[in-house]
């Protein structure tokens, strides 16, 4: 499954509901979030405690600007997001070279 989205002014992005059935997000649940090679991971569980975590609300998360900024992600980059079930992860992978108008 892939999907496509674009980030809010805000930092937000809505993740698909089939992501959030698939991984079993519950509203106001902490999710960690972190920078992996070129993209952004979301999982619910990590052993590392100490990485940043996002709040799951109304359907949205939002990235943190240091992220956002370590990956070149801005209002306009197409973002392609995938779910990986086997680790329970949300990748997000900002596409370069394709923008939304």
């Amino acid at each position: 499954m892939i999907f496509y989205r674009k980030i809010s002014k805000t930092g937000q992005i809505t993740l698909p509901k089939e992501i959030c059935t698939n991984l079993n997000l519950i509203e106001g649940e902490y999710l960690f979030i972190y920078k992996y090679k070129n993209s952004i991971i979301i999982q619910k569980h990590h052993d590392n405690t100490t990485l940043n975590q996002c709040i799951f609300r109304n359907g949205k998360i939002s990235i943190p600007a240091e992220l956002r900024k370590l990956t070149g992600i801005t209002q306009n980059t197409l973002l392609k997001i995938k779910i990986n079930r086997c680790n329970e992860k949300i990748i997000i992978l900002p596409e370069k070279d394709r923008h939304l108008r």
